[in-house]
């Protein structure tokens, strides 16, 4: 009886604890905000386990290596594709190992005839053979013909932006050359010897240099001849020319003329000839030139005897060229004065043969006509000459 009490008692205090703890507990938790839930913690994936492929079999992989070892591009393209029909679940490591392969040995691109002769072309520069073999490869190739005309205009954009850029550039130069910079011209000289019934000894030498500018161009010619016969003086003719000439378009011009003229042969110590006006280019080739010029003059001269003339007078001149090949180039230079008094025509004919580098040979004819000479003198004056020239 003494212990039912005490069983009593601990029932009791245990009905009354539990009660109490559950009283702290709320009937309904809060539960979180789906908003602020993690989806993937929320929502779990399932997971599976995935078998790794198998590795590539030693032999095919040994076969790759071998093809690869090879360098045919064409063996290692047919294993590879074998490689890949045989073992479909390899395909990724193949493809690997050919790619290693192909940045180490890049495909062979075979040879183009067409393409590489139109390259050829236009790597020389040579614009007519560039046309050509452009409309050749047309003619042969016309599924290309697209392809070659855009190369072709390509190429014809660059020569005519090149081309611009070389004028530009030679035109700066001669806007600041100075008046005695950028002269070129020729010097000649040739010498004559005879012995037995004429005995002779002469000597012949001249200088011609001319300057092209923007505008104007300055042209400068000395001529000295000098021959003894028998112990006389039969030529003894000293000249010296300067002609400026203004561009007023690609065919007209004004120029200015001076001549400055000795000889003792044809009865005046001193000579001068005074003279402006137009002058046109007929015609400017490569190949032939031909220019006419004409305006007032005024001639000056001074005899042997003592006496002066000078007169107002028109002079008319010419003067033409011919290259005739590579090689030869024949050449004519005239100018005719008309005075009241007298007309005088001076007319030098030459034919230049390059011989080497800078160094040629000419055969020159010069003839001068005066219509009324001293008494005494003959109207009509020539002389040939062989010199060697040398241009600069």
């Amino acid at each position: 009886m003494a212990s039912f009490p005490r069983l009593a008692a601990i029932g009791l205090l245990a009905l009354t604890v539990q009660p109490a703890h559950a009283a702290q507990e709320p009937a309904n938790p809060p539960q979180p905000n789906p908003a602020l839930a993690d989806p993937v913690l929320a929502n779990p994936a399932p997971t599976f386990n995935v078998p790794l492929d198998p590795p590539l079999p030693d032999a095919v992989r040994a076969m790759i290596d071998a093809a690869f070892a090879s360098g045919a591009n064409d063996d290692v393209e047919a294993v590879a594709r074998f490689a890949r029909m045989t073992h479909p679940r390899n395909v990724g490591e193949i493809d690997a190992m050919l790619a290693f392969y192909r940045s180490g040995h890049p495909p062979i691109v075979p040879p183009d005839p067409v393409r590489n002769m139109l390259a050829a072309a236009i790597a020389s520069g040579k614009d007519a053979d560039v046309e050509a073999v452009a409309k050749l490869a047309m003619d042969t190739h016309p599924h290309d013909a697209a392809e070659i005309e855009a190369r072709l205009v390509a190429y014809r954009a660059e020569r005519q932006r090149l081309k611009d850029e070389a004028a530009a550039a030679a035109r700066a130069k001669l806007a600041a050359a100075k008046i005695w910079e950028n002269w070129k011209g020729e010097g000649q000289i040739g010498a004559s010897q005879s012995s037995g019934n004429t005995k002779s000894a002469g000597l012949s030498a001249g200088v011609a240099l001319s300057r092209q500018g923007i505008d104007w161009t300055h042209k400068l010619r000395a001529q000295a001849d000098y021959q003894r016969t028998n112990g006389r003086t039969s030529v003894e003719r000293y000249l010296v020319e300067l002609e400026p000439q203004y561009r007023i378009n690609d065919r007209a011009f004004g120029f200015g003329f001076g001549r400055w003229e000795h000889d003792r042969i044809l009865g005046y110590d001193t000579r001068w000839n005074i003279s402006g006006g137009l002058g046109y280019k007929v015609i400017d080739g490569k190949a032939i030139t031909l220019s006419l010029k004409g305006g007032p003059a005024w001639r000056q001269t001074d005899f042997i005897s003592g006496i002066s003339d000078s007169e107002l007078t028109a002079l008319g001149g010419l003067d033409f060229g011919w290259q005739l090949s590579p090689t030869l180039r024949l050449t004519q230079v005239a100018s005719t004065i008309i005075g009241e008094a007298n007309s005088s025509t001076n007319s030098l004919t030459a034919l230049n043969a390059k011989l080497t580098g800078a160094l040629s040979a000419r055969i020159a004819y010069s003839a001068q006509i005066d219509t009324s000479p001293p008494p005494g003198i003959e109207s009509v004056d020539t002389q040939t000459r062989f010199t060697l020239v040398y241009g600069f």
